[in-house]
């Protein structure tokens, strides 16, 4: 007698891997809702840092001038700050995030908005390359919730660029691997890359991945069926992008891959040629519009340690850079906004743990990387995800602006969470529901420690507190700490910070700031010190020289205020203000003619107070008629108090008569 079959209700299907889930929209659904659920508590900070020079103070926003956008280039709003970098698609969404009003709530929603989009597209796009729901999901919620994207997501103008070149990165590489319509999803992908460069340089490396794409995708179909642009769904054969780089259909040799690399370069180069002609087309837009070429702006020591530094000493120095970068993807704890001289010191010696284990390390995955070509194209692709646009923020192609920032693996992660997404598939084969639970401590682990990152964005005290505790040798943020104390009136605390991070580096700025908080206090002796430093390190420190003249006023040196102002006046020529000051130091120090020609130069300036000053001095000086046209040129122009202007009226009556 044949045996019932069972009616019993079958569980969810899986895949042959063991982990993808039937359930579509599952993995999507968490992964957006963790991006912005994680971020949430970001929303109630405020503008920090340089928010207050790219938003707050910048006239480009104050005036909502879009024309300027375009020819500008990314600091212009801000006086003094002359870079190299055109970045104008993320300029103007700081002016749309301004229309009714400059509200933080707006800018910091749009990040974590973006940062949801960003965190959506990194699953689809692991997806499209193969990986399973399971594995993408891995992938996609470790990039959502990872406290290493805080600054990118939580910080505002520190991570806009970041945000806008990774969305249109990732998008493009969406329409590039495109199944349907592949011409028309080829053009938008181009698009999306002259987006991604208008938004930050970063954005290039979408061009070594488009090509790393394709030499998966050629070990993928040995026949190279997927090269051909003029087959797709229709006529029964695939078009241009439709492989899934899961795995590869046979481990070639050496000759046989490198045959394969070549068929690919002979079909694929006129695609590859677009993109580096779209990149041609952004460096002429950069050049025309705004004056520009390709290159990082404002370096120094200061910033960037390995400024000027030899080429052994930047080599060990990646290495070391290399270490805290895995460090911190896999135990994000010590976080800064800032790595500037002295965070992370400069590499000595190779024989440094940090520097022998990330140098290793980098070999050691490189190599894996390359071996993988020939026999997992899925790895492979993973990998690029993370080295392609690594090399560019390594220090070792380029020095950049900064050696080291958080928001340098935005997208460098990607990769190493689609690896870690891969390697949890093939763990939950065996350990099954225990793998989920380990994985979901990891990513709530991970979770909690973003929403406490979060905090430090608050305002800017917190923000360079956070810093300076996490790496205490950071002489710039223990000077940015010493600053916020002054503006906020505790100057104790202030110069206690300044002379802190003097200990670590010896800075005009610092010393300039220190000064005015012993000005402040009224201790001019310890002022004139601090600036007298300041201009001894640079003594082109036009403001230095302009606060020490200023103190030493107050501290009655004339002749000392003397010589602060002249120097102020030579280094500033056409400021009207240092050539008033040298005329009342002039005057004061008992030297007459000299302040006669401090005045008449200011005069000349435009400065009409100067005018009026003249005339005092002439008038001392027995020169009548020389004070009478003086007090006359003053009349004609003063706008100010009236009873400076009868006093004028009354000298000059006195001196006619």
């Amino acid at each position: 007698m044949a045996k019932r079959k069972s009616t019993k209700r079958k569980a969810p299907a899986v895949t042959s891997s063991g982990a993808d889930v039937e359930y579509t929209w599952a993995w999507p659904v968490l992964v957006g809702v963790a991006a912005f659920m994680v971020y949430a508590n970001a929303l109630v900070n405020g503008l920090v840092y340089d928010d207050q020079f790219l938003i707050v103070r910048s006239w480009i926003v104050e005036r909502l001038d879009f024309q300027s956008v375009f020819t500008t280039h990314y600091w212009a709003g801000y006086p003094g700050n002359e870079t190299g970098q055109y970045r104008p698609l993320t300029v103007l969404t700081f002016l749309l995030d301004a229309l009714g009003g400059i509200r933080p709530f707006r800018y910091h929603l749009t990040n974590v908005l973006l940062h949801v989009c960003c965190s959506l597209l990194a699953w689809m796009l692991c997806r499209r390359a193969g990986m399973t729901r399971f594995a993408a999901g891995v992938a996609g919620i470790l990039f959502a919730v990872h406290p290493i994207h805080s600054e990118v997501a939580a910080g505002v103008t520190f991570g806009r660029s970041d945000l806008l070149a990774g969305a249109f990165l990732l998008t493009g590489m969406l329409f590039y691997t495109q199944r349907s319509r592949p011409r028309a999803a080829y053009v938008l992908a181009l698009v999306a890359f002259f987006c991604g460069l208008l938004s930050k340089e970063s954005a290039l490396a979408l061009l070594g991945l488009v090509v790393v794409y394709d030499l998966a995708a050629g070990m993928t179909d040995p026949e190279n069926r997927i090269l051909s642009d003029k087959g797709d769904g229709r006529q029964g054969r695939r078009g241009p992008s439709t492989v899934r780089l899961a795995h590869s259909a046979d481990k070639p040799g050496g000759k046989v891959l490198l045959q394969r690399i070549l068929d690919v370069g002979r079909a694929r180069w006129p695609r590859w040629l677009g993109f580096a002609g779209v990149f041609g087309i952004c460096l002429f837009v950069r050049g025309a519009a705004a004056g520009l070429g390709f290159a990082p702006g404002g370096m120094t020591e200061l910033v960037n340690p390995l400024y000027g530094a030899s080429l052994e000493t930047r080599i060990l120095t990646a290495g070391k850079i290399f270490w805290h970068y895995i460090s911190l993807l896999v135990l994000p704890w010590r976080l800064s906004v800032d790595y500037s001289y002295n965070a992370i010191p400069v590499a000595a010696s190779l024989l440094e743990p940090a520097v022998l284990a990330g140098l290793a390390l980098a070999l050691a995955g490189l190599a894996l990387w390359v071996r993988s070509l020939g026999k997992s194209p899925l790895l492979f692709f993973c990998g690029a995800l993370f080295w392609l646009p690594y090399m560019g923020v390594s220090q070792t192609v380029v020095l950049l602006n900064s050696m080291v920032q958080e928001r340098f693996l935005y997208i460098p992660a990607l990769g190493v969470f689609a690896l870690a997404g891969i390697g949890a598939e093939r763990l939950f084969r065996r350990f099954g529901f225990t793998l989920v639970v380990a994985m979901g401590l990891v990513c709530l682990g991970y979770a909690a420690r973003t929403v406490v990152r979060n905090k430090d964005w608050r305002d800017d005290l917190s923000l360079f507190s956070s810093a300076a505790s996490a790496y205490p040798e950071s002489a710039k943020m223990h000077q940015a700490v010493g600053q916020v104390h002054a503006e906020r009136g505790r100057m104790d605390q202030a110069i206690l910070a300044f002379r802190r991070a003097l200990s670590i580096r010896e800075e005009a700025m610092t010393y300039n700031n220190m000064g005015n908080a012993y000005g402040v206090k009224g201790t001019f002796e310890q002022a004139l010190a601090a600036y007298r430093k300041a201009v001894d390190l640079n003594p082109r420190y036009a403001e230095a020289w302009k606060n020490l003249a200023v103190t030493a006023m107050r501290a009655g040196e004339p002749a000392a205020a003397a010589e602060g102002f002249r120097q102020a006046a030579i280094l500033l020529p056409e400021d009207p203000e240092a050539h008033f000051n040298l005329g009342v130091a002039l005057e004061k120090s008992g030297r007459p003619d000299e302040a006669a020609q401090a005045y008449r130069k200011a005069a000349a300036l435009g400065d009409t107070k100067a005018f009026f000053n003249l005339g005092t001095v002439l008038q001392t000086q027995g020169k009548s008629g020389d004070a009478v046209t003086a007090y006359e040129a003053f009349l004609k122009q003063w706008r100010g108090d009236p009873q400076v202007s009868s006093e004028a009226r009354r000298r000059m009556r006195m001196l006619l008569e």
